[in-house]
């Protein structure tokens, strides 16, 4: 079953923060983790389920999950959560990309408009 890869403005402004800081410092290497960080994402439409569920999940009182993209200190966790009944078919909604070694997830952080 394929699954539409929906991602919030949340974790859009994310994405580009974190181009602009690598940009900053690598701008061929910047590019090269963008495309590669879309790859990752489109690798959710089959089986997003594989990934694990974040340790916030008990406190966030949902099944979020977490694929991790990257390596040692520039690792990234794509947040996310699946939604198999939708009006549009099964869905991916991404909520946040952040940092690995950034603080827990709250609510707050992926509250989105609904």
């Amino acid at each position: 079953m394929a699954y539409t890869v929906k991602i919030t403005a949340p974790a859009e402004a994310d994405v580009y923060a974190a181009f602009e800081r690598i940009r900053e410092v690598s701008p061929d290497s910047a590019d090269k983790w963008l495309r590669n960080l879309f790859a990752a994402l489109q690798t959710l439409e089959e089986m997003p389920a594989r990934c694990p569920l974040i340790s916030e999940a008990d406190e966030l009182g949902r099944p979020v999950r977490h694929l991790l993209y990257g390596k040692r200190s520039g690792t990234y966790r794509i947040i996310f959560d699946i939604q198999e009944q939708s009006k549009d078919g099964p869905i991916v909604r991404i909520f946040r990309i952040w940092r690995g070694t950034r603080d827990a997830i709250t609510a707050e952080d992926i509250e989105t408009e609904h």
